[in-house]
């Protein structure tokens, strides 16, 4: 991808496969880990619906170094120690999925009619697939990686807007984390 100064990036597209669910895989079937990917054409994939912000950040912690020179002590390295990458979107499509992850239910489908809150998983681990595109259609950058996934705002519910949740996801390490332009 050549340098530019254009701002590329127009939409984004999110997907998320839940860790532990089992997914289609030749020559055998898998199960979905920080080790275990699943194929980008699996069902299992839940679309999170219309993103209308999506950010990505990283983090770094640095530990900076002194030395005497010679008599008196100056900055003499930097040692970046800690990285973390912070996914955060907002939905505006309220799914069963969305629904599992506020209310803390049991895994929902597309089919689930009835759910019990605080009844499921607390944590969201999985995968992430992040898909942005251009004002051509054209992908831009698409993102595979496992995540720590969760909500983090409140979803109006009533006063005449539409409904939308804000969610983060925390990149963590696996060997099987990728990226493409």
């Amino acid at each position: 991808m050549a340098l530019t100064t254009d701002s590329k990036i127009i939409g984004s597209h999110v997907w998320f496969f839940r860790q532990g669910d089992e997914y289609t895989k030749i020559p055998t079937n898998g199960v979905c880990s920080r080790t275990e990917k699943p194929p980008a054409t699996d069902t299992g994939w839940i679309n999170l619906g219309i993103i209308e912000d999506a950010d990505i950040s990283c983090e770094e912690t640095e530990t900076e170094i002194y030395a005497p020179v010679p008599g008196h002590i100056v900055l003499y390295d930097v040692k970046k120690t800690k990285a973390k990458i912070t996914i955060k979107f907002t939905t505006s499509e309220i799914s069963p999925f969305a629904i599992e992850m506020l209310l803390k239910t049991a895994n929902l489908s597309l089919s689930s009619t009835q759910f019990n809150p605080l009844e499921g998983n607390v944590e969201k681990k999985g995968w992430l697939k992040l898909q942005s595109y251009d004002q051509t259609d054209t992908a831009v950058m698409v993102l595979d990686v496992f995540v720590s996934l969760k909500v983090t705002g409140a979803m109006k519910i009533a006063g005449g807007e539409l409904a939308k949740l804000e969610c983060e996801a925390l990149v963590l390490h696996s060997p099987l984390n990728t990226g493409t332009l």
